[in-house]
């Protein structure tokens, strides 16, 4: 440890002379210290000796002695200098190590659900081409185009694949980063692909799920096999991403294609039957989870009174009013209503000051601290903080949303 009170400067541990550190510091009768080595040499066929500084006469540097302190000081800056800069050397290794090991979990998780889509575009290309040889009549061309057009679609996701397991062998990281992101956008335009109906099929006028059911209900599977990899690999490139998960949205809701705006319908929707959906408030749960880490979404909430927050989505019930998130001992949730703000911890409630909420607000999420916060967004004023909750998150969390009204107007959009 260093002396207690000591300050340290270079510019006071520097030699005038050399503007180094002092080497063998001596001091002059003036109070003047230099360097002995810098001073030997200044002397050397002088007859008379004077200080650089001030000019003041001293009798050469044989009458001089070592300015023990001086030394004692400039031993500790160096010695302190060193292990400053040990410190940092270190936390730089530490760091490029924890770069290194998750870039490798990157790898395995990334490689592990490469290995599930290719095993999945296998299984169906084989399945499909059974069903051309045992199930298709030689008289069904528009059926075996169709086919046809499937499977090639099926080669081209799996040379997606390919594209991707090359990239795990990319050694340089930030390009293993960059490239890794950039392939997201592929293989999400190359999953869509087989969901897509084929116009010349459609205008043949042949009823495909009665000439070949079985070949209908195989692309259901390998849709919801595809879409539950895209999902991963999505969460994977971006653990903050956050879409509307459409297994719990109520059927008076409506999700956008890219599944980050809810709107109210006041139709029913045909939603096929879930376990998960909501059935008696307009609810809907965020499709990703999050226990770790710290994240930040803004969303927009317009036309209606709502209700936004965090939930166990295993402890929420989906009908009755147990299902209210505001009530739900499983929830940590903002209520707008009546042009008031009012916070509910684990069914709980804290009514807060009336203030005016602006259409966009930001959440933020923290397993580090423990917090969820929530701040107004507004053009005019900037960001300003709402409320947070002390969190002790036992599990994995959704975000969730409630339309407290079915008014048509009633929106919510996840903005990033």
């Amino acid at each position: 440890m260093y002396a207690k009170g000591v300050s340290f400067s270079a510019n006071k541990l520097t030699c005038p002379i050399c503007l180094q550190l002092f080497s063998e510091p001596i001091s002059l009768p003036c109070g003047h210290t230099y360097c002995f080595p810098c001073l030997k040499t200044m002397e050397e066929g002088l007859d008379q000796h004077r200080c650089p500084e001030c000019q003041a006469e001293y009798q050469g540097t044989a009458a001089l002695v070592k300015n023990l302190q001086m030394c004692k000081l400039t031993e500790t800056y160096k010695i302190m200098c060193n292990s400053i800069a040990e410190g940092v050397l270190m936390r730089e290794k530490e760091w490029e190590l924890h770069l290194t090991t998750s870039n490798s979990q990157l790898r395995e998780k990334i490689s592990r659900l490469l290995g599930q889509m290719k095993d999945s575009l296998q299984s169906y290309s084989d399945q499909v081409m059974q069903m051309v040889e045992k199930e298709l009549g030689p008289g069904e061309e528009s059926i075996r185009a169709r086919v046809g057009q499937t499977s090639e679609l099926a080669k081209q996701l799996r040379h997606t694949v390919l594209t991707a397991e090359s990239l795990l062998t990319e050694e340089d990281e930030k390009a293993f980063s960059d490239e890794l992101q950039s392939l997201n956008a592929n293989i999400a335009e190359a999953l869509e692909k087989p969901l897509r109906e084929d116009e010349d099929f459609v205008e043949a006028k042949v009823n495909f799920a009665h000439v070949c059911p079985k070949l209908e209900v195989m692309n259901t599977v390998l849709r919801e096999q595809l879409g539950e990899t895209q999902r991963s690999l999505r969460n994977t490139f971006n653990p903050s991403e956050l879409t509307f998960d459409p297994e719990t949205a109520h059927p008076n809701l409506i999700l956008s294609e890219d599944l980050k705006t809810v709107t109210f319908s006041t139709v029913k929707r045909s939603y096929t039957s879930s376990p998960q959906r909501f059935t008696s408030f307009y609810q809907v749960l965020s499709a990703q989870s999050f226990s770790e880490g710290e994240h930040s979404w803004e969303v927009e909430l317009e036309g209606s009174p709502w209700i936004i927050g965090m939930c166990y989505s295993g402890k929420l019930p989906r009908s009755g009013m147990p299902s209210a998130l505001e009530s739900s001992q499983s929830s940590w949730c903002l209520m707008w209503f009546d042009n008031l703000l009012t916070a509910f911890e684990q069914g709980h409630s804290v009514p807060l000051k009336k203030t005016t909420v602006s259409r966009r607000l930001e959440v933020k999420l923290s397993f580090k601290t423990h917090r969820l916060s929530f701040y107004n967004i507004s053009p005019t004023s900037g960001k300003t903080h709402i409320y947070t909750f002390k969190a002790n998150l036992s599990e994995a969390v959704h975000l969730a949303y409630r339309m407290m009204s079915g008014h048509p107007k009633g929106r919510v959009t996840i903005c990033s």
